[in-house]
């Protein structure tokens, strides 16, 4: 590549007066992902003096203007890569295209520096968050999640910009998990080896359409010749105390890198409610209920990774992933107590699970010297969940005399597959940067439901909530999307296809719900830098949610006599659409402007049926809903040791929903809201292996759907020290220290009068210890993510209850 450059110089030279000359160019990794902030320098060769310098933008790109005539030499460096030397005989401007930085051999030493805290970067359609080596990786990935910039996590909610339609990817590879599923996954899963988070909040076209928001988990994988490893163990203290251990692995050499990590966890966590609802009839009061819930829930998880990658050649990688979660013993004890005016009744509810999810993935990746990458992925997820259910019912009188008792089990039993193929094609060409692809998937999910209700000792089958529902999905995508980067302009913009055809069928009435449609998905990011301390960015993307499968499944899921959650077969997709306006500020001071709208968003909202006292829970298409608000970020160093992050979010937002059991009339719930998130970072100690975070969160009043939810807060604090080097690891985490996480949901419109309060297990101490071992001196690359989406649709019958 030398040779090129010093004869095209040569060439310039004959045609060109002397005058001053500007250098561009891309600077991009081995899987030509740009290499943001890499430093860029020009040193003269007369006397080796520095003649320019500046850093590359998010996209790779680097320009250095009004350079005069004469020879030099180009320096490009960073961290982790082998510096890029090139001698230039600067006669005339240069466009040097794309410059690739190889990987450095040279390893890091874990005696100099065994504890740092976490980075932070800002690109127009991402989050970028750095926190390999901090105290924030000593938990789980949940943890983590709850301390990045643009996630919000409260009482296991997670959401970005106020959505929680939301892709998961954990090591580059798609995560099909909603509800408490995912939550044992995310809680389950050791932050040991997570290096960064990537908070996509416009996703580009190249991902499936589903999903407001991407969150991307950078786990290590790839090292320098030899092995490393490490074993962890963790002791928490909540209401009942929780244990993890587990083990990570790595092994490299030429052409083999293999990752690999496990996982077991066994907890024992409580959850409290308490609740009122008064019987409206006319306007008229005519009965009240209260009750209270007490959950107990025990669980025993394993989770394992595995990823092996084998380089062919320089231009050809085959890689091979598995991912197990799967939790043999999950049993839920659900003791409630409801007081009316002239009555109760007391429920005792024993739930027993066993779930099994397991997911493979097949890559194949060819890089030509040109820059192109062509990408081939085969997934498949076979996902099961069984179900046994004990209810027992006993009923006393206003003079608290036993009446009657009512007995129901339940078994259910749902299993997922789920396959997919996927080509990508990325273009490095003169003029932009071009990527397209096709993917293909197809889904088949089947569950059955048998109810025994027992009368008098009697077992008798309910017919009625009885049966199997099926239903089965084929998806057709295809996207095209182009990026070109200018000197002070970014810009990039996708249109992605979807065509889905979907059919649902109910075994009890012959039911069959047939969904059949095409939509497209324009994605637009454009960037200006007016100089390194102001740059403005307008973003736009359209996306869409689909229902998951057990919120398709109409048979009922009772929590005692009166109380059920059931899925609505007749969901209709959500289609959202999101425009940001951001402005950022010396590279540190972020304002956005954004306004979202969304169409048919689902959500699950409580009716009370007056007639017959019962309180269903049922997911419903609202009519639109619409929030538009004003975020400022900032993430800056304050001295040598002591780092913060803060987010402040004021947002309004509008649901308009059809009250189902009100004579189904169009209302609507709004409100203005705000959170605040203050993270702190301290390195301490000259080898920086002292290490504290405090994160303090604050969530005023707001909305979900009809409902009204109370204002919250949380203070978290962790402590990590490193001893002898690095190779002992001890921490110490307190999560909402000051038990001030509780809140209240209340529904009140027409004839709809309810209000219940939520106690979570959110108050603990845990304490944990790591032994690291092997060789420790590593590097890590990463490699182009698969985003397989139809998985995060599974979801057991009642998890989130």
């Amino acid at each position: 590549m030398h040779q090129k450059i010093t004869l095209l110089l040569f060439f310039s030279y004959l045609c060109c007066f002397s005058q001053d000359f500007k250098v561009t160019g891309f600077v991009k990794d081995a899987n030509t992902n740009a290499i943001e902030f890499a430093n860029v320098l020009l040193v003269s060769q007369q006397d080796e003096s520095i003649v320019q310098g500046t850093t590359t933008n998010a996209t790779g790109f680097f320009s250095l203007d009004q350079v005069p005539e004469g020879a030099y030499t180009l320096k490009i460096s960073f961290i982790g890569y082998d510096t890029f030397t090139s001698p230039l005989q600067l006669n005339t401007s240069l466009d040097l295209n794309a410059i690739e930085l190889k990987e450095s051999s040279e390893t890091l030493d874990a005696i100099n520096i065994v504890g740092k805290r976490p980075t932070f970067k800002k690109q127009p359609d991402r989050i970028i968050f750095n926190i390999e080596q901090t105290s924030l990786t000593e938990g789980s990935i949940l943890d983590v999640l709850k301390n990045t910039p643009g996630i919000l996590i409260m009482n296991d909610e997670i959401s970005v910009k106020n959505s929680s339609n939301i892709i998961y990817l954990i090591n580059n590879k798609r995560v099909y998990l909603t509800g408490d599923d995912l939550q044992q996954l995310l809680s389950g899963t050791s932050a040991n080896d997570v290096q960064g988070v990537e908070v996509i909040t416009n996703p580009p076209a190249k991902y499936d359409a589903e999903g407001s928001a991407v969150i991307n988990i950078r786990m290590s994988k790839n090292l320098v010749t030899g092995y490393n490893g490490s074993l962890f163990g963790n002791f928490t203290q909540g209401i009942h105390p929780r244990y993890k251990a587990g083990m990570s692995h790595f092994y490299k050499t030429d052409k083999l890198n293999i990752f690999g990590n496990y996982a077991y966890s066994q907890d024992k966590i409580d959850r409290y409610n308490s609740g009122k609802v008064n019987f409206i009839e006319q306007g008229v009061k005519v009965g009240q209920w209260h009750d209270e819930i007490n959950r107990t829930t025990k669980s025993r998880t394993h989770n394992a990774n595995v990823n092996i990658d084998y380089d062919f050649n320089d231009t050809n990688t085959l890689s091979f992933t598995a991912n197990a979660n799967i939790t043999p013993y999950w049993k839920r004890k659900t003791e409630m107590e409801t007081q009316a005016v002239d009555s109760s009744f007391t429920s005792l509810n024993y739930t027993d699970d066993n779930t099994t999810n397991l997911a493979f993935n097949i890559d194949y990746t060819n890089r030509s010297e040109s820059g192109n990458t062509l990408s081939v992925n085969v997934h498949h997820t076979n996902y099961d969940y069984d179900r046994a259910q004990d209810v027992t019912s006993q009923y006393f009188d206003d003079s608290q005399q036993f009446t009657r008792n009512n007995v129901f089990d339940v078994t259910s039993l749902q299993n997922t597959h789920i396959y997919t193929g996927q080509i990508d094609y990325s273009m490095l060409l003169q003029v932009f940067n071009l990527d397209m692809g096709v993917k293909l998937s197809h889904i088949d999910s089947k569950s059955d439901v048998l109810q025994i209700n027992t009368t008098g000792g009697v077992p008798v089958t309910d017919v009625g909530n009885s049966g199997a529902f099926e239903y089965n999905e084929m998806n057709y995508a295809g996207y095209v999307s182009l990026a070109k980067s200018w000197e002070t302009w970014q810009f990039s913009a996708g249109l992605r296809g979807e065509y889905t055809n979907a059919e649902g069928d109910v075994s009890i009435n012959n039911q069959k719900n047939v969904f059949d449609y095409f939509k497209l998905f324009p994605t637009l990011n454009i960037t200006h830098d007016f100089n390194e301390n102001h740059s403005l960015g307008l973003a736009y993307g359209k996306r869409i949610e689909r229902p998951s499968y057990s919120a398709l499944n109409p048979f009922k899921f009772y929590f005692n006599d009166y109380t059920y959650l059931q899925g609505n077969p007749n969901l209709q997709p959500t289609i959202s659409h999101l425009t940001t306006l951001s402005y950022t500020l010396n590279q540190t001071y972020t304002f956005e402007l954004y306004y979202r709208y969304e169409d048919n968003p689902t959500s699950e909202l409580v009716f009370q049926e007056n007639n017959t006292n019962q309180i269903s829970y049922l997911p419903v298409n609202l009519d639109r809903s619409e929030d538009f608000g004003f975020d400022f970020m900032t993430y800056k160093p304050l001295t040598n040791v002591w780092s913060i992050y803060f987010i402040n979010s004021i947002f309004h937002e509008t649901a308009y929903f059809n009250a189902v059991q009100s004579g189904n009339t169009l209302e609507s719930n709004k409100t203005w809201a705000m959170y605040s998130n203050f993270m702190n970072f301290f390195s301490l100690l000259e080898d920086q292996s002292l290490n504290i975070d405090v994160s303090i969160l604050y969530m005023t009043p707001m909305i979900n759907g009809s409902a009204n939810v109370s204002s919250r807060a949380q203070i978290d604090l962790g402590v990590k020290k490193a001893f002898n080097n690095g190779k002992w690891v001890a921490s110490l985490k307190a999560s909402d220290i000051f038990r001030t996480t509780d809140f209240t949901v209340k529904n009140k419109y027409l004839n709809q009068d309810n209000a219940y309060y939520n106690r979570f297990d959110n108050q603990w101490i845990r304490f944990g210890l790591r032994y690291n071992f092997g060789n420790t001196k590593l590097t890590t690359n990463e490699k182009e993510e698969k985003d397989l989406n139809e998985r995060d649709r599974l979801q057991g019958e009642g998890s989130n209850h």
